[in-house]
């Protein structure tokens, strides 16, 4: 995958400072790229632009012109999950100990770490509740924790079983420290924070739910126009608004293609957290 192909630089000039257990950069793995471009440029006016031709077709997500992910055309082997997924890469100071500390915890390792030319180290594991998610050691440093714009991805939640037990492993890859914050009277999230910043969030799902996964946000100007653009584009809300989750300001969907994203109105008058 991100191996063959070169990436830009997070920060250029380099800026040497990083923030392990910050989430820096989000890949969308999908078996109907073209499909999925246009849904996601008609969404949030993305806009994709391919760095070196690839046999999956990595191309550089653009929110106004900035590179804030990728997506690649990836065919699931048989047996298991079909659709589109996104995997969120959180800075690690060494992609080979986070491989260790991975296996030592009962996740598994898909990509073990490789260097990706022009971007720094990076790897692919899958966490004990079977989540896809990776890890990266830039060269350039991490990105700084500044406004997010709209249209760029603002936060980012683990939807899984085992909130508690998830929270540990986590912690074993970075410096993370959790907290239990009640969204709506009986849903609970633990929030995983690093550096004094909280960094993303793991929210329980029941039984039933067929996969756990890790889901980016993306802050938008208004949650109903938006929505109104997911549906005419083949999508369908799972969260909807809810006037008991930051006053009806967040929704999460899924695309044409089985991709799960969330959405977010959010004043930067308040803390750093949807």
């Amino acid at each position: 995958m991100l191996a063959a192909v070169r990436l830009p630089p997070l920060n250029e000039p380099a800026s040497g400072v990083s923030l392990p257990g910050k989430f820096v950069w989000f890949d969308l793995a999908t078996p109907a790229i073209e499909n999925q471009k246009a849904f996601y440029s008609y969404v949030f006016g993305w806009s994709f632009v391919s760095p070196a031709p690839s046999d999956d077709q990595y191309a550089l997500i653009l929110a106004s012109g900035r590179a804030i992910g990728g997506i690649f055309s990836h065919e699931p082997p048989g047996g298991e999950q079909d659709g589109a997924v996104w995997i969120a890469l959180l800075s690690v100071p060494d992609t080979e100990r986070a491989a260790r500390a991975v296996e030592a915890n009962d996740g598994r390792v898909e990509l073990p770490p490789v260097r990706v030319p022009g971007r720094g180290h990076h790897a692919l594991f899958r966490d004990p509740g079977g989540a896809l998610f990776g890890v990266l050691r830039s060269d350039s440093g991490d990105p700084p924790d500044a406004e997010v714009a709209i249209g760029e991805i603002l936060w980012v939640d683990l939807f899984a079983r085992d909130p508690d037990g998830l929270a540990e492993f986590y912690s074993s890859l970075a410096p993370y420290e959790s907290t239990v914050q009640t969204m709506a009277e009986t849903i609970e999230r633990t929030l995983l924070s690093a550096h004094g910043m909280p960094r993303a969030g793991i929210v329980p799902v029941d039984e039933e739910a067929n996969r756990s996964a890790w889901v980016p946000y993306v802050r938008v100007a208004d949650v109903s126009e938006t929505l109104d653009k997911v549906l005419a584009g083949g999508g369908f809300a799972i969260v909807p608004p809810d006037e008991r989750l930051l006053d009806g300001n967040v929704a999460v969907f899924v695309d044409p293609n089985g991709g799960v994203t969330g959405i977010v109105r959010w004043d930067y008058t308040e803390a750093l957290q949807p």
